[in-house]
């Protein structure tokens, strides 16, 4: 990794639980920049969920609004659903 990587890309390595966090906290402007670096990130380590959570949180900010400026519903509910399951996965909870 080159010293200009942002540290925030720099922990993407660190662990599942970590990489999960990561995903959670990073900014939508990094994510979109980044998107392609990260999802690879995600697949060398074998952590399908976060390519998966990328892929809905990108699909969520590319998405068109409607007139009151909201999402499209269900693409917004499975956003959450993601979100929500990542951050349990992050903070420990066992799944399975």
């Amino acid at each position: 990794m080159s010293d200009s990587m942002l540290p925030i890309l720099r922990q993407l390595p660190d662990g599942d639980r970590v990489r999960a966090g990561v995903l959670l906290r990073m900014p939508d402007s990094v994510m979109l920049k980044y998107h392609d670096v990260i999802d690879a990130a995600c697949r060398r380590a074998g952590f399908e969920p976060g390519s998966k959570f990328l892929a809905v949180r990108v699909s969520l900010s590319l998405a068109v609004r409607s007139d009151a400026g909201l999402p499209p519903a269900e693409l917004a509910i499975m956003a959450e659903e993601f979100r929500l399951g990542m951050a349990e996965f992050a903070a420990g909870a066992s799944h399975g």
